[in-house]
Formats: C-alpha cells, sequence, structure tokens
C-alpha cells in the first residue's frame, strides 16, 4: 500500500431547521429540528390507512406508541438515540391526525372471496384491486390524506405469497404487489407507505421498534410535507447531478430497456425522470449501454427539466452510472449538454478487493480514499468506522465503492467527488441512518425500476417527485 495515496474525505454537513448543521441525521434532529414547512409554524400530518380492521388496529397502535416515545436496546445512545415521541412539542416538531374518513377497509367477505380462488398467483389481482380501491377512494376525500400506510391484511399474505420463500414478498411473474401500490397512490395522488404483517407485529426477526418508529417518522415527514427533514450544506448553486440507470419492462423485447435519470439539484431536492425506450447496444452484456442519439437525448430531458425548477441551466453537471461510459455514450452525453461549461462523468461500482487494516481494533474510517499510482480510479470507504458516533455500524469487514471517473470529462478533482459522493449517501429519506453505503444516485435505482417496469406503468401520468416511489 506505499505506493497509495491514502486521504480522508471530511464529513459532509447537513441543514437542519433555523440554517442548523450537523453530521448525524438523527443528532440534527435531535438538537435543531426538521427543516420547517414553508408558512407553517405547527406541522400536522393528516395520515389515512388502509387495510383491515386488524391492520389498521395494528397500525393505529403502532403510531399511538410512537406518540409517547420508545426506548432504544442500544447502550450506544450516540449510535442509537430512543426515539423521541411526537407532537408539535417533541423535538421532531410535528403531530399526526388520522380521521375516519381516511381509513380504507378491506371487508371480511372480501378477503373470503379472494380465498376461494384455487390458484395462489390468480389471487394477487384481486387483493390489489381492492387496496387500490380504498387508496383512490382517500385520495378522492377534501382534504385528501398527507400520506397512507397501506397495513397488508395479514390474511393477503397468506393467500398470495409464495409458502417456499420466508419474505412476505407479494409478485406474480408479471406484476409486484408492491410496485402496483406505489403506482396506485400516484393516481390517487397520495404517498404511500407498505406495512407488512410482519413489521405491525414486530419481534426479534425485525428492526427494532425504536429504529423502525425512527425511519418511519422521517419517511412521514418527507411525503407529507413533500420536502426534505434535512438537506445538503454543501452542494453549490447551479449543479446538477444525475444518476442514470436502466430497467426492462416486463413482458418487454429483452433487447429493449427504458432509462431512468435520478436527478438532484441544490439542497438535495430531487425528481424522477423516465427516458424513452432505448436500444441496448451491448445486448450481450449485463450492463446496459447507449446509443449517441438515445444519450444525448436522456441529458437533453434531464436539463430540460432542471430548467423548469431553476429558470436556467446549471453550470456544472455530473453523471453517476454503474457501468462504464463507452465513447458513443459518453459523446452524446456531451453534446447534449453542450451548454454546460463543465462536465463530470463518474461510473460507481459496488465493490472491490480491496482491504484496508489499519492498527488497532477500528476498521478504516469512513470517507477513507485509497488512490493507486495511476489514479485511474479510486476506492472510497462510504461505511467504516464513524467517529461521530464512536462505532462502525456494519457487519464484517468494510469495503470500498469504486469511484471511476470519465478520462475525458473529469476536473481531477478526486476530494470534489467522493465528497459529493459521501453526501449522496446520507440523502435517503427513507430511512434516518447516519448513511448508506452506496450513493442514493446509484442506490435507489432498484426501487425506482421495479415500479416503472409494471405493465400499467405506462398508463399513469407518473410523479416525478421521489416520495412517491420510496
Amino acid at each position: 500500500m506505499s505506493d497509495f495515496d491514502l486521504r480522508r474525505i471530511r464529513e459532509p454537513e447537513l441543514l437542519f431547521a433555523n440554517g442548523e448543521t450537523a453530521k448525524d441525521p438523527r443528532g440534527g434532529l435531535l438538537k435543531h429540528g426538521p427543516r420547517p414547512r414553508a408558512n407553517t409554524e405547527e406541522e400536522v400530518v393528516n395520515v389515512g390507512i388502509v387495510g383491515d380492521s386488524r391492520s389498521i388496529s395494528m397500525m393505529e397502535e403502532l403510531l399511538r406508541k410512537m406518540r409517547t416515545g420508545i426506548s432504544s436496546n442500544s447502550n450506544r445512545k450516540r449510535w442509537r438515540q430512543p426515539f423521541p415521541g411526537l407532537g408539535v412539542d417533541s423535538q421532531l416538531q410535528f403531530d399526526y391526525q388520522t380521521h375516519e374518513k381516511w381509513k380504507g377497509r378491506i371487508r371480511q367477505k372480501d378477503i373470503d372471496t379472494i380465498a376461494e380462488i384455487p390458484n395462489r398467483q390468480e389471487r394477487v389481482q384481486p387483493a390489489i384491486r381492492h387496496l387500490k380501491h380504498q387508496i383512490a377512494g382517500l385520495g378522492a376525500q377534501t382534504p385528501p390524506p398527507d400520506i397512507t400506510f397501506v397495513a397488508i391484511p395479514e390474511r393477503f399474505v397468506e393467500l398470495c405469497a409464495d409458502p417456499n420463500t420466508d419474505t412476505d414478498r407479494i409478485q406474480t411473474k408479471n406484476s409486484d404487489f408492491r410496485s402496483q401500490i406505489k403506482l396506485a397512490g400516484m393516481e390517487a395522488g397520495t404517498p404511500t407507505q407498505l406495512m407488512s404483517p410482519k413489521a405491525l407485529r414486530g419481534g426479534s426477526d425485525v428492526q427494532h421498534r425504536s429504529e423502525f418508529a425512527w425511519n418511519i417518522a422521517v419517511g412521514m415527514l418527507y411525503k407529507a410535507r413533500e420536502g426534505r427533514p434535512w438537506k445538503t450544506a454543501s452542494f453549490d448553486s447551479q449543479q446538477c447531478y444525475a444518476g442514470i440507470s436502466f430497467y426492462r419492462e416486463r413482458g418487454a423485447d429483452p433487447d429493449v430497456r427504458a432509462s431512468i435519470a435520478q436527478v438532484f439539484i441544490e439542497g438535495g431536492e430531487n425528481f424522477v425522470i423516465r427516458g424513452d425506450p432505448v436500444q441496448d447496444i451491448a445486448s450481450d452484456e449485463a450492463q446496459t449501454h447507449l446509443s449517441y442519439a438515445d444519450a444525448k437525448r436522456l441529458v437533453e430531458s434531464i436539463l430540460e427539466k432542471y430548467g423548469n425548477y431553476r429558470d436556467s441551466q446549471p453550470n456544472r453537471l455530473v453523471l453517476h452510472k454503474s457501468s462504464n461510459f463507452w465513447p458513443e455514450e459518453s459523446e452524446g452525453f456531451n453534446d447534449g449538454a453542450a451548454d454546460v461549461n463543465v462536465k463530470e462523468f463518474v461510473t460507481i461500482r459496488k465493490h472491490h478487493p480491496l482491504r484496508l487494516f489499519p492498527e488497532g481494533d477500528n476498521p478504516p474510517l469512513r470517507g477513507t480514499l485509497a488512490l493507486p499510482p495511476d489514479r485511474s480510479e479510486g476506492y472510497l470507504y462510504t461505511t467504516g468506522y464513524v467517529p461521530e458516533q464512536s462505532v462502525y455500524n456494519g457487519p464484517g469487514v468494510p469495503t470500498p465503492i469504486v469511484v471511476k471517473p470519465h478520462e475525458e470529462y473529469f476536473s481531477g478533482d478526486y476530494r470534489r467527488i467522493c465528497r459529493e459522493i459521501l453526501t449522496f449517501t446520507k440523502l435517503d429519506w427513507n430511512s434516518s441512518d447516519f448513511c448508506k453505503r452506496l450513493p442514493v444516485t446509484i442506490g435507489i435505482a432498484n426501487a425506482v425500476s421495479d415500479i416503472l417496469a409494471e405493465p400499467n406503468a405506462d398508463d399513469i401520468n407518473l410523479q416525478t417527485h421521489y416520495y412517491y416511489y420510496m
């Protein structure tokens, strides 16, 4: 390792209420409170619940427990703080309310009718239809709920999930239960949160209740206010970041993919763009690559959407992708962004065999960057020992991700692009964890792709905001 250049990228700061900063999402929320919704002193989230009588009752009980606070099972207070509770006077500075008109009840006779269908896979669509009907009903209320919890009835799992697996996931060859519920929420204009029977029951085989409550609360804030409980403190204005990924529509030509761009702008505000169908010019590889025309068209769509948000064009465009940038793609991306002054294209891969073993008992620090002599790529520890929490919260030995800048479209500033990547590991508002292993520009691609791959997604006016997908 003597030939490697080792350095540490400093931990990015996050912005909370009143412009206060912190490095730890939970610590920032507890000390400063979430960034407030504009023109609102007291925040109350309108909560809808869909399910059968039992699952609705279990969801209501969970929310009541969250209101009073939930103790932690860990002595490491900087790592796993107790959940502080809800209420406008709580540290999280928001409360919730629900109402009978925001409850969509699946009747027992409807469940019994589904149970009479002999084939398991044929039960799935009737179950989805009943839930979608209730979600649509809640979305038609005045006002509609800010967020709808879909508390999946235990009987639906028993009737529809594959008994040969140990998960509650329900799917058929051509459709996924969760994705269909997310699309139903988009149609109804209410962001949804699925709650499995296992999660509602709790127990030793699921996430501890305090951790569960933290994540639910952050998701409620993000979905209900159509914004962010925290934002970045490090992104400059007039910067545009996009993670590009691909998926195959279920039942479509295997050589044809659809592209997705997850676009982030100042502060971490983000939206999803579904690109046009593209011909995979490397269909015999595991990774999709774009033609010049498809790459150019996708970047033009990104910049058009950016312009709609900012009434201007960015000075700098950063593209993240999990596959290498082929010459044809790079040329298309460059020409599609001809008016942007600075362009940086970065491949981010999940794994590398490199391991660092520092002296002492602790693993490498999160933020450690190892650069080989040729500097063609870097190895960034997005997980590792976190001094702010005095802990490494992960299994086994941490491993770095690969950061490979394009040889032509790169400023040469590894420190800058790696700090941005570290920031993106803290912007998954579906979680209150200190960070994730992958930046959200890459890490949330599968969740979005699963939804857009549904056969009926083309028939829906898709929402662009990520909170409909999470």
